[in-house]
């Protein structure tokens, strides 16, 4: 007769197999859901790539790019992985980066982009995609000195690089910056 210890032991490894053909379905639904958006932009696939996301759900920049998916599970029952855009334009290149979550459920997915969430699939993947489209051109027809940043801070563009700065700093920096008719002059 088998332990209580061993009984729970048993259904721990059922559990686990179980997760784990899970992630493999939430993996291949990914690299599905990379391929629908390509389609659906029209991109390359080299302009569609994953990202590395850590433990807190947030990318890893140091880890580059990936062939494949590589998931975190958060606490609200979504599978993550990262996928980043490649704007690339003709002064510089500017990236899309989003946490994309996916979550099966009575055989329906739903797919969490930063913070659009919808079922995945009902009516074909192009509703999903068309609100993607739309709350990205809403980031790049948003004045920039409008853009707030996370926790009140604004975005501003430095020598090629995305800073934050808080708002109050923003006023400074632009105080700080010199006058470009002045330096058209010397």
């Amino acid at each position: 007769m088998a332990t209580i210890f061993e009984e729970l032991q048993g259904k721990a490894e059922a559990w686990c197999q179980e997760f784990g053909r899970y992630k493999d379905e939430c993996k291949v639904f990914a690299e599905r859901l990379r391929i629908d958006l390509i389609e659906y932009l029209g991109a390359k696939s080299t302009d569609v790539e994953f990202h590395v996301l850590d433990e807190h759900l947030d990318r890893v920049t140091d880890a580059g790019f990936t062939l494949s998916p590589r998931l975190q599970v958060g606490d609200d029952g979504f599978v993550y992985f990262g996928l980043t855009l490649f704007f690339k334009l003709k002064t510089q290149c500017v990236d899309e980066h989003a946490r994309v979550g996916v979550q099966r459920t009575r055989g329906q997915w739903r797919v969490r982009w930063n913070q659009i969430e919808m079922a995945y699939g009902t009516s074909g993947h192009g509703p999903f995609f068309d609100k993607v489209a739309a709350s990205i051109a809403e980031k790049f027809t948003t004045p920039f000195q409008r853009q707030r940043g996370q926790l009140g801070f604004v975005p501003v563009m430095t020598n090629d690089h995305l800073t934050l700065l808080s708002p109050a700093d923003v006023r400074v920096a632009v105080e700080g910056a010199p006058d470009v008719s002045e330096t058209r002059k010397s």
